[in-house]
């Protein structure tokens, strides 16, 4: 049996006062926990997007003080980058623009097939000789032979170590298209897929490419939000330094910027 008490609610049981109350400290909770919440996205964001502007500027110092070219590899869809060099002392960006960058099984198989159209060189070059002086051959010599490592594709290596370890602006931003001087057009996230990336060139007489790097909040796996404001990261290719731009904007990364 329900009993009454002095205040006149079951003993059971809440009382409308008490309902609206709990009501009322509820929606209290949320309104000051949404703006924090939002606050700390966008924390979270500056954080982030400063990090990625420190990073290419370090990648362009280290280039400059090792005398090394280096890259910075962009997975467009989870975030993440990494920086790459090589000990290629005469590497230079392509002549040609491209449409997209070379997977890496792609870039093993152009290697497999330059040595094999390379062959035929070192077959007209003629059989190695005998050293009169020794035992040894002597190989076959021309000055296509001697170009062989410049004219291939440079290999490249990934830098390790605690300050190039976990670099990424995820998980709540992805990139949603980006384009450097090397590429013939924007590549877009939504037209290469799951394995868009972009590589940053840095070079050591201290240039780093004219890019341009759209970011996105990122809605869900390959799924950017596009209802939300976006960011515009841009180099400046004589000072290796990155600006970062609230809002989405056209960049033309074949022209000097302006002053």
């Amino acid at each position: 049996m329900i009993t009454a008490t002095k205040e006149g609610r079951s003993s059971d049981g809440f009382s409308l006062i008490e309902v609206i109350v709990v009501i009322a400290l509820i929606a209290f909770v949320y309104t000051v926990a949404i703006p924090q919440f939002n606050l700390r996205t966008g924390a979270e964001v500056s954080t982030k997007l400063s990090q990625l502007a420190g990073d290419i500027r370090n990648a362009y110092d280290m280039s400059v003080l090792t005398g090394k070219a280096y890259r910075i590899v962009f997975n467009f869809n989870s975030g993440e980058y990494w920086l790459e060099e090589t000990n290629r002392s005469d590497f230079q960006l392509p002549a040609d623009k491209i449409d997209r960058e070379l997977s890496e099984s792609e870039q093993k198989d152009e290697e497999v097939a330059f040595d094999s159209r390379f062959q035929q060189f070192t077959e007209l070059a003629g059989p190695s000789v005998a050293d009169p002086k020794g035992e040894k051959e002597i190989p076959p010599t021309s000055p296509l032979l001697a170009a062989k490592s410049s004219l291939r594709l440079p290999s490249w290596g990934k830098v390790d170590g605690a300050d190039w370890s976990g670099r990424t602006i995820g998980p709540n931003l992805m990139i949603k298209d980006m384009q450097c001087e090397h590429h013939g057009h924007k590549l877009d996230l939504n037209e290469l897929g799951q394995d868009a990336h972009a590589m940053l060139y840095f070079f050591p007489r201290g240039y780093v490419e004219r890019a341009v790097i759209h970011v996105a909040y990122k809605k869900g796996d390959m799924v950017p939000d596009e209802s939300q404001e976006m960011y515009t990261i841009t180099t400046n290719p004589y000072e290796g330094t990155a600006e970062v731009q609230p809002g989405y904007r056209d960049v033309d990364v074949s022209q000097e910027k302006e002053e």
